[in-house]
């Protein structure tokens, strides 16, 4: 999916109640004591919040949010998207063996290629099952390349169950292959945990989704049209990281209008974006950004907290944060963030869900 389509998907309400499973203790992604899930609005589908490494960052409605979905996870070196389409019970037949199935499966495929600079680029094609005795299948196709040490392998799976179709794309950086923590098996594996077991559970999923938008505060996205193309990616990473943050942060009852973020809200949102600009750096086709590559420094550096206080800091944040490093951060800054300029991009809003 290009930057302008992201984008584009990103603008809109998203509910509370789907986002408030996707926040978690900010730069703490291994304190897992009770492990969170998330429901998709779409299909009823049940999601982890992490999936080794990964982590879900938010949901982006289709034309038709109603109807078509996509779930998303982000880790260094690793991007999981999972898109879900409900055609409707019968719609399309359980399996791999359809015609529709084939004829989408076939479509993703040509925009992978046609998106990729590699010429000739092949896939490796099979219908495996989800995990070791399971019955249910996906179709895969598995693209690999390397090019001056760049490069990674992407991997394709389709399926189709209760007249959702169930399509998802597993990007991995090379480097990150298998490395222990993550891996093809454990993707697909949770894929198969997620669908639901019965055609019920989507039927009353479809119920939900046809109800009249209910009363209450929804967070909306609102996307800066001068945000360069190139870091639109990343930018977005940012504002989903702030929305999830923001609906937990505020389940108690947020107030209607444009969120400034908290501090917690602020470095978990440049955390997000920055895992994001490095996985993106990784691609030899994605530009250079000035502005992430200082927060890549920043936080190698062991700053990151720090530079949100003193280059992001609201009027709002009376209290400093416990354990800053006000005094390292200023002599560090002072060799390696000479002429540097804080950038954001986007904002969010509480609205209510009966606004247009």
């Amino acid at each position: 999916m290009n930057n302008k389509i992201i984008a584009a998907a990103a603008i809109g309400l998203i509910g509370l109640g789907s986002l408030a499973a996707a926040a978690n203790v900010p730069g703490n992604p291994a304190a897992h004591a009770v492990e969170q899930t998330h429901t998709t609005s779409v299909g009823g589908l049940t999601l982890p919040q992490y999936i080794g490494p990964l982590e879900f960052i938010g949901e982006q409605g289709g034309t038709d949010p109603r109807v078509s979905a996509t779930y998303s996870y982000r880790a260094m070196g690793l991007a999981l998207d999972i898109h879900v389409s409900d055609l409707g019970a019968g719609g399309i037949a359980d399996g791999t063996t359809s015609a529709e199935l084939a004829r989408r499966f076939e479509a993703t495929k040509k925009i992978l290629v046609t998106a990729t600079e590699v010429r000739n680029l092949k896939a490796r094609e099979s219908t495996v099952p989800f995990a070791s005795g399971d019955a249910r299948a996906v179709r895969e196709a598995v693209y690999h390349f390397e090019r001056r040490g760049e490069g990674g392998t992407t991997y394709l799976w389709f399926t189709a169950q209760h007249g959702l179709v169930i399509d998802a794309r597993f990007d991995v950086a090379l480097g990150f292959e298998e490395d222990g923590d993550i891996g093809r098996g454990e993707i697909l594996a949770m894929i198969g945990d997620a669908i639901p077991a019965s055609a019920e559970v989507v039927a009353q999923a479809r119920v939900r989704a046809a109800e009249p938008p209910e009363s209450g505060v929804k967070v909306a996205i609102l996307w800066d049209p001068e945000t360069p193309e190139g870091e639109s990616k990343i930018w977005l990473a940012y504002l989903f990281a702030r929305a999830a943050f923001a609906a937990k942060e505020t389940s108690g009852g947020p107030a209607v209008g444009e969120r400034e973020s908290s501090f917690d809200e602020e470095v978990r949102g440049r955390q997000i974006a920055l895992t994001t600009f490095r996985a993106l750096k990784r691609d030899s086709a994605q530009p250079e950004s000035a502005y992430f590559s200082d927060i890549d420094r920043v936080e190698a550096a062991g700053f990151l907290r720090e530079y949100v206080w003193s280059y992001l800091r609201h009027t709002s944040w009376s209290t400093t944060p416990a354990n800053l490093d006000v005094a390292g951060f200023e002599t560090w800054r002072a060799e390696h963030l000479k002429n540097h300029q804080s950038v954001t991009h986007g904002r969010i809003a509480f609205r209510l869900a009966s606004a247009q």
